[in-house]
């Protein structure tokens, strides 16, 4: 059967990874020439990941998908960075015509695919007012996905100033129909208190309704959490357990974002260290740790809090190797 190779590609000075096919072998932090935005504009990224896909599991159906037009050089890459920013503001000015367009045919699909793309140009204001007057406007028609975006603006701080209450009035608007994201996202909100104080009733059913639309291994590790420790559920290990390897079989799915992967490794590498719900098994504890550290300095870039998850990671992997030091030969 036929495999197509996906490339996950960072466009330069956009804080979002796009797609891309390529008929080439491209390694992971390539230099490349891709088509960006309505107008195909030429725009430098970098491969940040690459993936073999048939027709059926690719991430992105085919006829939707770019190409990659070339490999670069670092210093192509990084040359006349002023004169690229310069020449995307002029850009800016087709764009608002073909949005526009887009308004006067009232095609709020199109609308919500504009402000997408320019979702990340946090640099001109301009252009990110403009994004927030579609994101409200598209919620007004429907768009879930829009009140996703706008209220994760609100939760990272993005452009606009850091509001969780106003992140969590926008992710429920997107979780009421059924945004899986959103219903995720809350879940976190509620669990550790972003916008008030900790609701684990109301964590639990995120997590809980997540889990059982979409098998999401978030909400499922963390309802793993909050049976391991008991919070507004019955505490009870072996269905924690349970739980964390539901969650390891959902994010193997080849259509799944793995973030997550490395804290579900972790989860169930602790089970196997203390005897958690199953026998204790040192050996195989390390294994899952190690795995789950290389996932961990993997999201470096991404992730504020991994560093305090790396250095949990590397105690419990001494944890390990003591005791299988101590195992008699």
């Amino acid at each position: 059967m036929k495999q197509y190779r996906y490339c996950s590609v960072r466009p330069k000075n956009i804080d979002k990874v796009y797609s891309y096919l390529s008929e080439e072998d491209i390694p992971v932090n390539s230099y490349v020439l891709v088509p960006f935005g309505y107008e195909n504009h030429l725009r430098k990224g970098i491969v940040e990941a690459v993936g073999l896909y048939t027709e059926e599991n690719a991430p992105f159906p085919l006829g939707r998908t770019k190409s990659i037009l070339r490999a670069i050089t670092e210093e192509e890459y990084y040359a006349d960075e002023d004169a690229e920013w310069e020449h995307y503001a002029e850009t800016f000015v087709d764009d608002i015509e073909e949005l526009s367009g887009f308004l006067d045919e009232q095609n709020y699909d199109a609308v919500f695919a504009w402000a997408c793309e320019h979702h990340e140009c946090t640099r001109f204001p301009d252009i990110m007012e403009t994004v927030i007057r579609c994101y409200h406007l598209c919620i007004r028609h429907g768009h879930p996905g829009a009140a996703l975006n706008l209220g994760t603006m609100y939760y990272n701080g993005t452009y606009l100033k850091q509001d969780y209450e106003q992140a969590v009035k926008f992710y429920e608007i997107a979780a009421a129909a059924g945004e899986r994201r959103a219903i995720c996202n809350l879940g976190y909100c509620y669990y550790y208190g972003r916008h008030q104080q900790a609701d684990y009733q109301k964590a639990y059913h995120y997590y809980n309704l997540g889990a059982l639309l979409y098998d999401d291994p978030n909400c499922l590790y963390k309802l793993g959490d909050m049976y391991r420790w008991g919070l507004y559920v019955e505490e009870s290990e072996t269905y924690a357990l349970r739980l964390y390897f539901r969650a390891l079989d959902a994010v193997n799915r080849p259509e799944e974002d793995d973030f997550c992967r490395p804290d579900i490794l972790e989860r169930i590498g602790e089970a196997f260290l203390d005897g958690m719900g199953v026998e204790c098994d040192a050996k195989r504890a390390l294994d899952l740790f190690m795995q789950a550290l290389s996932g961990f300095y993997d999201r470096r870039k991404t992730d504020p809090y991994v560093s305090g998850l790396i250095t949990r990671t590397k105690e419990k992997i001494q944890e390990a190797l003591e005791l299988l030091d101590g195992e008699p030969l």
